[in-house]
């Protein structure tokens, strides 16, 4: 006979304690995500990684609305603002207007990230410049700040459209089989005997003509998603193998429901787990990526991206270290940030962990 101390409970036939049993508790009827929320917040380095994540989004969408604002206060017909300011018309920073304030006299937030002050070239790091100024004069703070909008787009919109590809791709030859499953087989046996990188520098050599701001960057991302949705096709694939024979996909065809219905509808649903891990760390791996197109040289000279302002400033590093230190800086805590989220994430979609 078993004995019961002080601090346990018998449940279901099993002695458990009463932290266990007060989990046990709070789980009950809890929804997956629920679950899974519950554990990320006891992983620290995971909610570590997701505060840089956010604040890091927060800075783009931020300095996206205040970049288009500004734009809009400089060149548009205006209901409010002034546009006779030539602070607003040199474009000299980024400046609000709200009414009730001097026409004359806008919120300055920021230097304008493109504009150069010729008499502020190559100044260290200070009060008025917390970042310092590069070599043709431009402010690095700002420069920092609104790189993010580009940086972290590219990484998004290159990774979402890789998933979108592979998840049809994967779900149709998982779901069907046969030819069109050879089919995608296949295809992802010869994307994944082609040299990616060199492909892309290709791809870039024949668009370098493209004047656009971030237009070459634009061309590079649709044809990575082109070539990079190997993997998740075949990830969703075998999800879409396992899970097409379960009951409930079987009692969905007795109910004649259409194919397309169960697809999307009860199997792909059951499959978000690996593809909200592979978009997390594929978003740092596709930052990572134009940063190295950048550093080497096959940047876009048109857009304002940590990536680019490496590739100017990495031959200044011992003479004026603050220039090619903070667009390093920024790299590293992206893919750093996106990574640990992505681990945390997969560790806590995983079925099989026990609170």
């Amino acid at each position: 006979m078993a004995t019961v101390e002080k601090d346990q409970i018998e449940f279901d036939g099993e002695l458990i304690d009463e932290t266990t049993l007060k989990e046990i508790d709070a789980m009950k009827g809890a929804g997956q995500w629920s679950i899974v929320w519950r554990r990320l917040k006891k992983d620290k380095m995971g909610m570590f990684g997701l505060y840089i994540v956010l604040f890091l989004v927060l800075m783009a969408i931020t300095s996206w609305f205040l970049l288009m604002y500004d734009n809009w206060l400089t060149n548009a017909d205006l209901i409010f603002g002034n546009p006779e300011n030539p602070l607003s018309l040199n474009n000299l920073y980024v400046e609000l207007w709200f009414p009730g304030m001097e026409k004359t006299s806008p919120l300055v937030l920021f230097n304008h990230p493109e504009y150069s002050f010729s008499d502020q070239v190559k100044l260290p790091p200070s009060i008025v410049h917390p970042f310092g100024t590069d070599g043709i004069g431009q402010d690095l703070f700002s420069r920092m700040f609104f790189g993010s909008t580009v940086s972290l787009a590219l990484g998004f919109i290159g990774q979402m459209m890789t998933v979108v590809i592979g998840t049809v791709l994967g779900s149709l030859a998982g779901f069907y089989g046969g030819l069109i499953d050879d089919i995608v087989q296949r295809a992802v046996e010869l994307l994944y005997s082609m040299p990616g990188f060199i492909l892309i520098i290709f791809i870039i050599v024949l668009f370098e003509d493209v004047n656009i701001p971030g237009g070459r960057y634009a061309v590079v991302v649709i044809f990575l998603s082109l070539i990079s949705w190997g993997g998740v096709a075949l990830i969703v694939r075998s999800n879409f193998f396992s899970l097409k024979q379960q009951d409930f996909v079987e009692a969905e065809k007795a109910l004649g429901a259409s194919d397309m219905r169960i697809i999307f509808k009860h199997i792909l649903p059951n499959s978000l787990a690996p593809l909200i891990i592979i978009i997390t760390l594929g978003i740092a791996g596709t930052i990572f990526l134009f940063a190295a197109l950048a550093f080497y040289g096959f940047g876009d000279p048109n857009a304002v991206s940590w990536g680019d302002d490496l590739n100017k400033w990495q031959n200044s590093l011992i003479e004026y270290p603050w220039m090619p230190m903070f667009p390093a800086m920024m790299i590293f805590f992206t893919v750093l940030g996106f990574n640990i989220l992505g681990d945390a994430l997969r560790d806590a979609l995983d079925p099989r962990l026990k609170d």
